[in-house]
């Protein structure tokens, strides 16, 4: 198969995402085309008094029939045709349309009058439109055909070697002009044509390697990124070591290893071990950021999230029990779907989002977990009657490092970290995360918070096709392309 990948579109995907895109352009123009085609033909006639000839009728009446055939045709099997160079692609199915598209035009275009007809500056719109899909060369061998075509069927129509055909309801007179003004005419079309797919294949080739210096700087952010999330995981190890080696010592001065303690003394060691237990869970949280930066998941599995929040609940059973938690878990759905999705992460996420409920309710609190689906997407909320988030903190709660103002710090130890994880792994997936506070089940004096996830069923890591358009869509699931 002849290659036509031009040269200056190294990076394949956004080249081949536009020539599907606008290959469906071409399918939903040429069935609007058809349509104007018949009326053309019928509303003339009534009231327009076109005084078509029969066999203009049944030309033009028989093209748009052709048009239509091979228009459906190519609008079923698009689907069939990959993207991939160096086998029939996308790209060559452009041709064919392209090909298919100017013979009929030459055919309406000459049953129409040829020159003196309406429609041959849709050659033009035609060229511009190919200059945008297909390289250059090919636009500019279909210019030259198209050039050479009319200037043949012009000059043959004038020394009637082949039929005529005008509409006669448009002109008074049949072909006044004289040789000259059709030869200034080819002259003049050729060199629009020409001009046309020259300007409109600049422009094209200019937006492709605009793009591609974009995605190529967007490349090397990644690469930079993702080298200093390795380095800070580097350093970040660095400093836990000394760090828990510094808690481990204190937790034996306390526990009285060494020796008694004075109360006093025994006090400040406990707020320096309290002190010293926040930063390891900050490096910790520091460090799972640094790897969701850095994590490419390409792994899935069933998940029955019901199970999996039941495990969950039982982890945190006892705390639950020494601040007598009223806990219920809810399953709405009418059957238990399996998710499939990344079980880490997922457990992580949904860890953080019970831990932060426990954290924040008060003695006899009460938490709600309920999971129930919409429009066929997986959804949990966490409700609880804790504290709440005030309305000026809940735009900023997903941020590294932040903390609600209404948090007493000293009673709610926590780095501001896990809620932007949270946020991190529910994107990754594919959905999103919502904070309300009040949440339902509050009351005056504890507000609570809800958060509700909204995920798809099937994650699918790396099985997405920037090629696909599904009518309006950019990305598509590979299997069911």
């Amino acid at each position: 198969m002849i290659s036509l990948i031009p040269d200056w579109a190294h990076h394949y995907g956004e080249f081949w995402r536009a020539i599907r895109i606008r290959n469906l352009w071409f399918i939903r123009l040429r069935y609007f085309a058809v349509v104007m085609l018949v009326a053309f033909v019928v509303l003339g006639e009534l009231l327009a008094n076109f005084q078509l000839t029969s066999s203009q009728i049944i030309a033009t009446l028989a093209i748009s029939f052709v048009i239509l055939v091979y228009n459906v045709t190519i609008h079923y099997t698009r689907r069939f045709i990959g993207c991939e160079a160096g086998s029939f692609n996308c790209l060559h199915l452009s041709i064919i349309q392209m090909g298919l598209d100017l013979i009929a035009l030459m055919y309406v275009v000459y049953y129409t009058g040829l020159i003196e007809s309406p429609l041959h500056l849709f050659f033009i719109f035609h060229m511009i439109i190919g200059s945008l899909i297909l390289p250059g060369k090919i636009v500019y061998l279909a210019a030259g055909l198209v050039s050479a075509s009319f200037g043949l069927l012009a000059m043959f129509q004038r020394y009637d070697m082949v039929g005529r055909h005008f509409i006669h309801g448009l002109y008074t007179n049949v072909r006044p002009q004289t040789l000259i003004y059709d030869i200034l005419f080819i002259i003049v079309f050729s060199f629009m044509l020409f001009v046309s797919v020259y300007i409109a294949n600049k422009i094209s080739k200019q937006l492709y390697k605009r793009e591609q210096q974009l995605r190529t700087t967007l490349e090397k952010l990644n690469e930079s990124e993702i080298a200093k999330q390795k380095y800070l995981i580097g350093v970040v190890h660095e400093i836990k070591t000394p760090v828990a080696a510094t808690y481990s010592i204190l937790d034996l001065v306390i526990q009285k290893y060494v020796g008694p303690v004075d109360s006093e003394v025994e006090r400040k060691l406990f707020r320096a071990k309290q002190r010293t237990e926040e930063t390891i869970s900050l490096l910790n949280d520091l460090l799972r950021i640094s790897k969701l930066k850095i994590l490419d998941v390409r792994t899935t599995e069933d998940i029955d999230a019901k199970n999996l929040m039941e495990s969950l609940i039982d982890k945190q059973l006892e705390t639950i029990k020494s601040k007598s938690i009223t806990l219920n878990l809810i399953d709405k759905r009418e059957v238990n779907k399996k998710i499939k999705s990344d079980s880490v992460l997922l457990e992580l996420a949904l860890s953080n989002l019970l831990s932060n409920a426990v954290k924040y309710v008060n003695q006899n609190g009460i938490i709600e977990i309920v999971i129930y689906e919409s429009e066929n997407r997986f959804m949990i909320a966490f409700s609880d009657n804790g504290i709440g988030i005030p309305k000026e903190s809940q735009p900023r709660i997903f941020n590294q490092f932040y903390r609600a103002t209404n948090v007493d710090k000293s009673k709610h130890e926590g780095t501001g970290m896990g809620l932007a994880i949270v946020k991190e792994i529910v994107e990754m997936f594919g959905g999103t995360i919502s904070v309300i506070s009040p949440s339902r089940i509050g009351t005056e004096n504890n507000p609570g918070t809800t958060f509700e996830i909204n995920l798809p069923y099937h994650f699918k890591p790396n099985e997405y096709d920037i090629f696909e358009v599904n009518n309006q869509e950019y990305l598509r699931d590979k299997n069911n392309f």
